[in-house]
């Protein structure tokens, strides 16, 4: 028995979200498994991931199509919980909201794509996409955390 609630309480603390389109930063390893490393950030605003020289780049007022996993499952019945995909400038600003999901209790490994709108941002300034998990679930940290650094420039000639 002592076995098992160490071994619950250690699934517990790795927590569960994987950004993959756009890309996230750091690795994506192993994250084809419930409770991968690369999945368990829980430091604002993106992990303790420092922004990379690789960005997505998006044209201003474009669809973009965000992609992530569910990487382990803290739903909580009583009180579900949600994600959050929203967007800041690198200077600390604080980020603003683009979507939320609500967590409908999907299964660890679960893949949800969202459509959201591209700001119109002055062309080529950096901004990092953030999507947060927050299970409202006791038994889990507050808040998990992805981020991808992207840019927005004009297309087809325009601007």
């Amino acid at each position: 028995m002592k076995i098992f609630v160490l071994v619950s309480l250690f699934a517990v603390g790795y927590c569960h979200i994987c950004l993959l389109s756009p890309p996230q930063r750091g690795t994506m390893t192993g994250i084809n498994s419930p409770g991968a490393k690369d999945c368990i950030l829980t430091t604002a605003p993106c992990g303790g991931r420092q922004p990379t020289r690789d960005a997505t780049f998006y044209g201003r007022g474009e669809n973009i199509t965000v992609t992530f996993m569910k990487n382990l499952d803290h739903y909580n019945k009583t009180s579900p919980g949600k994600f959050v995909i929203s967007l800041s400038e690198r200077e600390g600003t604080t980020p603003k909201v683009l979507a939320t999901v609500p967590d409908g209790g999907e299964p660890s490994l679960h893949i949800y794509t969202v459509k959201v709108r591209a700001p119109m941002e002055p062309p080529n300034t950096m901004h990092y996409l953030q999507v947060t998990y927050e299970p409202n679930n006791a038994q889990a940290p507050k808040t998990f955390y992805q981020c991808a650094d992207v840019g927005f420039e004009p297309r087809n000639g325009s601007e």
